[in-house]
């Protein structure tokens, strides 16, 4: 049944609002239920896109004459309704050949006759060879801004030679040839002729004189009008009789046929062997989720699996993730996507089965309720905003909408205001749910209203009460849910999270993501300070590889924040070896490592929205607390690394100092006395150190730090000093 928001009540008033419930609902869906399924009719939509090739056809000859097989050897077989959907490719519309289009228009035309009917949707203009197939279904319906026409495309030249294919298709589909003709040839002069029984008529020249010897002509105009020769329009067409409905989208068209939802999208798997994969999605949804749904679904279209079941058990998640996971699938195209909820798919999870062709529900199965997400960084439950539900709302009926389910039924998960009622449409006459303010908007068209869902709460579907919204089937369990698939008894391959997704997932996490900033961070700084490229620039090297590697398999880093951060490293490396002092090429090197940093946390370039700024507080925090751990870890290690046992081993020692006896040979010469060191600039010395390019070089009884001015400089080597800059002694290397 369908539950409250709220289930802080007594036991008296949940018995009270269960009756309640169940005297409103219960009899509306059963009344659905039996409607639809005595008005329903086995259908589904396959697109045509241009250029219509060889291909094309031999996928709708092997996809229709299976669908008409299946649907004849089913127990109460019935012919099914084939609607061709034509759509522009990629090249310029236009583009199909006489030949292959005139094959598809004979196919539609005389081979599919075990079918009901056939339609022809056209959404946007058509025109070309590709009218062709249309006009060769049995009922054409057109989008508001759709036209059919000019036949011969643009730039190119009337051939006669397709004068007789075309007038022959035009009688077998007892449509008016010469209309076809002029559409055609849109240099012939097309009358359009009416006759005192107001009955329209197009004539060519050579059929005028006949046509007034049989019938009593009452008008007679040009047939194209405003330069547009050869094109019949969506409004004229509709007008005249020549198409059945301008309806706007596939759904609408599904529902002017009674055909299911969900064959207003194509079945990939139609025409071809079944090749069958099982995801499965499990626990709270978060930017990992999205990684490992984007691998597992690429890897499925890599191995050419036509047919996916999403096993979905979460308890919601992250709204941006689970946005992100719904577009990825609700973008596949080449594989028929199936939602199997197993146990819930509650709150923002909810997206998921929404954004399949086909939803399946367990019989213990639940979905809706999106009233809160989980917090990216306390993983907490929080209360949606009204921005967030008015967002969430949209995109759940987007989703719906576009793969043939119940809008209102998915707003109506999401928006607790959402009030939906049951009407018949008298355009379709089919029964449908809708909004309430949309069916008082057209009471003309929307009839019978009844409530569905009053407003004041979420919506949760349980399995029953899904199938009688329309929403979904139900089932026992997976072998029967395979056996709805024709797979019964096969095995199918289950992908899940595998040991690098469960690693991916333990580095992402914020406090992980912390402590490999810090490791990098403070191991590049001890390997600046110790000599050689040993321990710590490799544990820095491995830290920022694991950081950078996990956050791009979740999702959030791509190309540009890893090639960022090489960038920032190349300009700190000229910094420090090539040009030495702190300028032009470090700090712009710094903020360029940083920047990599921020973006790499979060899917987001900059922030636009609530989410969003505290997402990006929360990382800049994390980063500010990171370099104050470094600079602390810093002057620790200073201070007690060369006395803790084995790691001051890691501390090259200056040389023995033996100018005076009984020094201590580590100490370095006090320089109380000199104000300045200018005085050294010209003298020669010797390094103690390597030179990256800071290190330590002996003048005499004095040992200093220096700065090598260029390139790397090895120990034990003689190098002059060429300028003093305060307390920066600048060196070069002795020729």
């Amino acid at each position: 049944m369908i539950r409250l928001s709220n289930a802080r009540h007594g036991l008296a008033f949940e018995v009270i609002a269960a009756l309640a419930l169940a005297t409103a609902f219960c009899p509306a869906a059963a009344r659905a239920q039996a409607t639809n399924a005595a008005d329903s009719t086995p259908g589904q939509f396959f697109t045509v896109t241009e250029p219509i090739n060889n291909d094309t056809i031999q996928h709708i000859r092997a996809a229709t004459r299976q669908l008409v097989d299946r649907n004849a050897g089913a127990a109460k077989g019935k012919s099914p309704i084939l609607v061709f959907e034509f759509l522009p490719g990629e090249s310029a519309p236009g583009t199909s050949e006489f030949g292959t289009s005139f094959d598809l228009a004979n196919l539609i035309s005389k081979e599919l006759g075990g079918a009901r009917m056939t339609v022809a949707y056209v959404p946007q203009p058509l025109k070309g060879y590709a009218v062709l197939p249309a006009v060769a279904c049995t009922e054409v319906v057109m989008g508001p801004a759709a036209s059919l026409g000019p036949i011969t495309p643009d730039g190119g030249a009337f051939d006669p030679a397709f004068r007789e294919p075309v007038r022959f298709l035009a009688l077998r589909k007892t449509r008016d040839p010469d209309l076809l003709l002029g559409m055609l040839d849109r240099d012939a002069d097309l009358r359009i002729v009416r006759t005192t029984d107001n009955t329209l008529h197009y004539l060519l020249p050579e059929h005028l004189d006949e046509f007034r010897r049989a019938n009593q002509v009452k008008s007679e105009e040009p047939a194209w009008e405003g330069g547009q020769r050869g094109v019949l329009s969506a409004a004229r067409a509709r007008a005249e009789g020549f198409s059945k409905a301008i309806v706007a989208n596939p759904a609408d068209v599904a529902r002017l046929y009674r055909i299911g939802g969900q064959s207003a999208v194509e079945d990939p798997t139609l025409g071809q062997a079944i090749r069958p994969v099982w995801i499965k999605i499990n626990g709270p949804l978060d930017s990992v989720k999205v990684g490992y749904l984007s691998r597992r679904i690429e890897q499925a279209r890599q191995e050419k699996v036509n047919l996916v079941f999403f096993q979905i058990d979460s308890p919601g998640g992250l709204d941006m993730a689970a946005d992100g996971i719904a577009d990825q699938i609700a973008a596949i195209t080449d594989m028929k996507t199936v939602a199997y909820v197993d146990d819930r798919a509650v709150g923002v999870a909810a997206l998921l089965p929404l954004a399949c062709r086909d939803i399946v529900f367990k019989k213990t199965g639940r979905m809706g309720d999106v009233r809160q997400i989980l917090s990216a960084r306390s993983n907490r439950l929080e209360n949606l905003s009204e921005a967030q539900i008015q967002m969430l709302a949209r995109k759940a009926a987007f989703l719906a909408g576009k793969k043939g389910h119940p809008e209102a039924i998915a707003r109506a998960m999401v928006d607790p205001a959402a009030d939906v009622v049951e009407a018949t449409d008298r355009e379709t006459g089919g029964v449908r749910l809708l909004l309430r303010e949309e069916a008082e908007a057209n009471r003309a068209r929307f009839q019978g209203i009844q409530p569905r869902k009053d407003p004041g709460r979420v919506l949760t579907l349980g399995a029953d009460d899904a199938a009688s919204l329309g929403l979904g089937q139900v089932v026992a369990g997976e072998e029967e849910l395979k056996g709805l698939y024709g797979l019964r008894g096969k095995p199918i391959r289950v992908d899940g999270p595998s040991w690098v997704d469960t690693l991916v997932s333990v580095l992402t996490d914020p406090y992980v993501s912390w402590l490999l900033l810090f490791v990098g961070i403070f191991m590049l700084v001890v390997e600046l300070k110790l000599p050689g490229i040993g321990l710590p620039a490799i544990t820095s090297a491995l830290a920022f590889l694991l950081f950078f590697w996990s956050h791009y398999l979740s999702g959030t880093a791509d190309q540009l924040e890893i090639i960022l951060f090489l960038v920032g490293m190349v300009c700190l490396g000229i910094e420090l070896f090539v040009f030495p002092g702190f300028g032009i090429f470090g700090m712009p090197g710094i903020l360029l490592m940083l920047a990599s940093i921020v973006m790499a946390s979060h899917t987001f370039v900059w922030p636009t929205q609530e989410y969003e700024f505290r997402e990006m507080g929360f990382t800049l925090v994390q980063i500010i607390l990171a370099l104050v751990a470094v600079g602390g870890g810093a002057v620790v290690l200073a201070r007690y690394l060369p006395s803790i046992p084995f790691l001051n081993r890691l501390v090259l020692k200056p040389e023995p100092w033996t100018g005076i006896d009984g020094d201590d040979p580590s100490a370095k010469p006090s320089l109380d006395g000199y104000e300045s060191l200018t005085f050294l600039i010209g003298e020669t010395g010797r390094t103690t150190s390597p030179l990256r390019p800071t290190g330590k070089a002996r003048f005499g009884n004095l040992l200093v730090d220096v700065t090598a001015d260029g390139f790397y400089v090895d120990a034990d080597s003689l190098v002059e000093v060429i300028d003093v800059q305060g307390p920066k002694v600048i060196v070069k290397p002795m020729a």
